[in-house]
């Protein structure tokens, strides 16, 4: 049997089509573990990893285990999911999701992203910063209550997906946001 970071490599990133079904799919069949913490979610066309790890920082000075999803990665996949400042285990957080990710077909970023939640549970964070992959409304990450969202910034970047103005793209950000979520801005424009 392959290790589970050559099971990652070998699955698509893209997905056929875009939407949010498998996405929830999985999460059902992993018990919802995204419902186990509150959220912060940021999304934005650049700086979203670094808002994410910053304000993980900002949470755990302040004495809160926090989890932090970025991506994609600068050296390895494991970056990509940390816990306390630190890599999680990447192999255990892929193995608890792997086969119902088998069975439904996920996608890579599907894979990460229910790993990272399933993982942020299963050490029972007192609070998860996820960074979105694509866009918002679609993206995998789309599955959060969060209480907060932040949005870095807005530039035509997968136009051919998220639309080709900034104000279609900025929707397509945005639309993550539940209602009497609090919004954070990087450009006041957005308001």
């Amino acid at each position: 049997m392959r290790s589970a970071a050559d099971w990652l490599e070998s699955l698509s990133p893209w997905p056929e089509e875009f939407g949010l079904d498998r996405m929830r799919a999985l999460l059902a069949e992993l018990d919802e573990p995204q419902r186990a913490y509150p959220a912060i979610h940021v999304v934005g066309t650049n700086g979203k990893s670094t808002a994410t790890r910053r304000a993980a920082a900002f949470l755990a000075r302040e004495g809160l285990l926090a989890g932090a999803y970025t991506s994609p990665h600068v050296s390895g996949w494991s970056e990509r999911i940390q816990v306390d400042g630190e890599d999680a285990d990447l192999e255990q957080a892929l193995e608890r999701v792997r086969p119902a990710a088998v069975r439904l077909g996920a996608t890579q970023f599907e894979v990460l992203t229910a790993a990272a939640l399933a993982e942020f549970a299963a050490v029972e964070v007192d609070v998860a910063v996820v960074e979105a992959g694509l866009g918002g409304r679609l993206d995998a990450t789309n599955v959060l209550a969060a209480q907060v969202v932040a949005l870095t910034n807005v530039a035509l970047d997968h136009t051919e997906v998220l639309g080709d103005t900034r104000e279609a793209i900025a929707e397509e950000k945005l639309a993550v946001v539940e209602p009497d979520a609090t919004v954070v801005l990087g450009e006041p424009e957005w308001e």
